[in-house]
């Protein structure tokens, strides 16, 4: 009795431990089922992919910048001076040619007087050491020719025995003064002139080049307009005192109104000049025609880039100087070449690399070789063919030789 008690106990405990281990294996079977559909997710990415074919590249450039008049001249007084006169007001339209103000010109006038009565005297003075001059040499060589005389005539006698040496020396040393006079009046000369005359008619030409001088610096102290436009700014008063180089008036020629852009070196290869573009004032809510009339054959050192001038056709009266305008090119960048987008590309240590899903559904590393490019895409120069697939997404979650779930682009 007491045996088959026990045997039936014994028998409850190994149901009990039978039934407490299948429940432990069938918990441990249902968790890991899970982990490991969870690890076959994480190793099978879902990417999407591009085929390569073969198309146009095509570049999309963003032109923009100020409105600029066709010029814009300030205007400055020469000299300094007071003003006398300002005769154009701000707006006001003026041609080329136009008095636009007047410097007071008294003392000018009056240094212009002094100066040709200077010139006068300098150029009689000349005349009059001409005439002394020529007089001066005349008696000079009178004097030596006679003393030649003399002295040839006293050496005959000398000769003869007649006159005495000392009597023969005297007419020799009379004879050597006067020609010394006579060389010191014909030697001292500049350019074939006595150097006396010359220094007589240089002062005389000094004397009409100053007056020359002060008449254009008369002349200049009324300011005339370089060109026909409109007086933008003005800051003179009658009366005030202008020193040189100050700016005073400032005229504009709107005639023509450009839109100057600076442009990268990668995108200016595609412009040409005489393209016809649509340009955006973005103050006003307008567009109006232009035209790329100029495109720099240099860089600019400071911008590095270059500069662009588009000339705005029949603008609208509306459209001023320094407004912002835009406009855009689409352009064809190189004719039938392999593109791929951008995000398909890694950089590895220098290297391009592409990811190339198979028909397996398998990611392979190919190394590529770059072109071209534009905002998105990127030229394939080698590494790739045309048909290939490329995966775009999920570049950071792949290794080479991985399985993934594909997905069109």
């Amino acid at each position: 009795m007491l045996s088959d008690w026990l045997h039936s106990k014994r028998m409850k405990y190994i149901s009990f431990a039978v039934l407490l281990f299948l429940l432990m294996g069938g918990i441990y079977v249902y968790t890991h089922r899970g982990g490991q559909g969870a690890r076959k997710a994480e190793v099978r990415p879902t990417v999407k992919v591009v085929t390569l074919v073969r198309q146009d590249m095509m570049k999309r450039i963003v032109l923009s910048g100020e409105t600029v008049p066709k010029a814009s001249v300030d205007i400055s007084p020469k000299y300094a001076g007071r003003i006398a006169e300002v005769a154009v007001d701000l707006g006001d339209a003026v041609s080329l040619g136009d008095v636009l103000l007047r410097q007071d010109t008294k003392d000018v006038s009056i240094s212009i007087g002094e100066n040709r009565a200077g010139s006068a005297q300098a150029a009689a003075e000349a005349v009059t050491s001409r005439a002394e001059y020529d007089a001066g040499t005349m008696k000079a060589q009178s004097d030596y020719e006679n003393a030649l005389a003399t002295y040839e005539r006293y050496q005959h006698l000398f000769d003869e025995g007649a006159v005495s040496r000392q009597d023969r020396d005297d007419r020799y040393r009379a004879m050597m003064e006067a020609r010394a006079a006579l060389e010191g009046l014909t030697s001292q000369s500049i350019g074939g002139r006595p150097a006396v005359i010359a220094g007589k008619e240089a002062a005389a030409e000094k004397a009409r080049y100053m007056v020359e001088a002060l008449t254009n610096q008369q002349a200049d102290m009324t300011l005339l307009s370089p060109l026909s436009g409109i007086v933008s700014y003005r800051r003179a008063e009658a009366g005030e005192w202008a020193t040189a180089g100050e700016k005073l008036l400032t005229i504009v020629d709107a005639s023509e109104l450009y839109l100057d852009c600076q442009v990268a070196e990668q995108d200016v290869g595609i412009l040409q000049e005489g393209m016809s573009l649509d340009v955006s004032i973005d103050s006003l809510g307008e567009s109006v025609k232009g035209t790329i009339r100029y495109i720099s054959p240099a860089m600019d050192a400071d911008t590095h880039a270059y500069k662009v001038r588009l000339v705005l056709i029949d603008p609208a009266t509306t459209i001023r100087g320094g407004m912002f305008g835009r406009t855009e090119v689409t352009a064809m960048q190189k004719k039938d070449v392999l593109l791929l987008p951008k995000a398909a590309v890694i950089d590895h240590n220098g290297k391009k690399l592409v990811y190339v899903v198979g028909e397996d559904g398998r990611a392979e590393e190919v190394p590529v070789t770059l072109g071209a490019s534009n905002d998105e895409m990127v030229e394939i120069r080698s590494g790739l063919a045309a048909g290939e697939r490329a995966a775009v997404t999920n570049l950071s979650k792949l290794k080479n030789g991985m399985v993934v779930e594909v997905k069109d682009w």
